[in-house]
């Protein structure tokens, strides 16, 4: 019978305990309410800035893309500008014969940043007549498409920009400039 009675009381005590939290809600209705609904707008504030942080990285994505492929686009631009100029400087080496300073040019404009690989390929052999890299000259160039080129060209591989400019004599192609630039 003990065991009964003190059962008795464990229920009682629980029941005592809930009906008070269900006594304070009834007589304090106001409270109750404006607790609940700054638990529900505390809630949504913050659903509200998770879909916003979302939004802003992406945002912030598509504007670092659009910045990047800007850049890329005014580099290869001005590369192909570049590469025009420079091609006329080689023009003017090469129908003097002068080689020598020819190589001079490629080992100064190698040293620019971004500048890979600076190539003079021969449009009557098709071979590579001066190069930064020694291991090329004197290998067979096949692309025959930007061999044939009488504009300057550009063309992407990954982040390697290829600017193929043609060499022109006074009355006939001499050759064409490669120039490979790495995107840092």
């Amino acid at each position: 019978m003990v065991n009964e009675n003190e059962n008795l009381t464990d229920q009682s005590g629980q029941t005592k305990k809930s009906g008070k939290f269900a006594t304070f809600i009834k007589n304090h209705k106001m409270v109750s309410t404006l607790l609940l609904a700054l638990v529900v707008v505390f809630l949504w504030a913050i659903i509200k800035m998770y879909f916003m942080e979302n939004s802003f990285e992406k945002q912030t994505a598509e504007m670092k893309s659009a910045y990047e492929n800007k850049i890329d686009s005014l580099t290869a631009s001005q590369l192909v500008l570049t590469s025009k100029v420079f091609s006329w400087a080689i023009r003017s080496e090469l129908t003097r014969e002068n080689k020598e300073q020819v190589n001079q040019f490629f080992l100064s404009f190698i040293k620019e940043p971004g500048v890979n690989k600076v190539e003079y390929v021969d449009a009557a052999t098709a071979k590579v007549t001066l190069s930064t890299d020694k291991k090329d000259e004197g290998t067979v160039f096949t692309d025959q498409v930007s061999l044939m080129t009488t504009e300057t060209i550009n063309f992407k591989n990954d982040s390697v920009l290829n600017v193929i400019s043609p060499v022109m004599g006074l009355n006939n192609k001499m050759g064409i400039l490669i120039i490979e630039y790495i995107r840092k």
